[in-house]
């Protein structure tokens, strides 16, 4: 999906340096690419978001539920910081 290409479908666009979807490799080099326009209708079947604001209400199953970390910290000021534990404190019993 291409912004600024206002089509559902597919068009074949002449892109060059600094276009998204190319990369040219001679100094002024173009090349016609096939690519989708960025309307949203019923033919794309995924969709890959980003939530980047919550709502009022809230969605089920995706912002009503907090997933915990998989993985904790490594950094020792870090593993201070989640436990609450000052500087002298060890770290390496928490750690683990």
């Amino acid at each position: 999906m291409t912004q600024g290409v206002l089509t559902h479908g597919r068009v074949r666009l002449l892109l060059s340096k600094g276009h998204s979807c190319y990369r040219p490799r001679r100094t002024g080099e173009r090349k016609r690419k096939s690519v989708r326009g960025c309307i949203v209708d019923a033919n794309l079947s995924v969709l890959n978001l980003v939530i980047a604001k919550k709502g009022e209400k809230d969605i089920s199953g995706l912002t009503d539920t907090t997933v915990p970390r998989r993985l904790g910290p490594k950094r020792a000021s870090r593993i201070h910081k989640l436990f609450n534990l000052s500087k002298e404190d060890d770290v390496l019993r928490r750690s683990q």
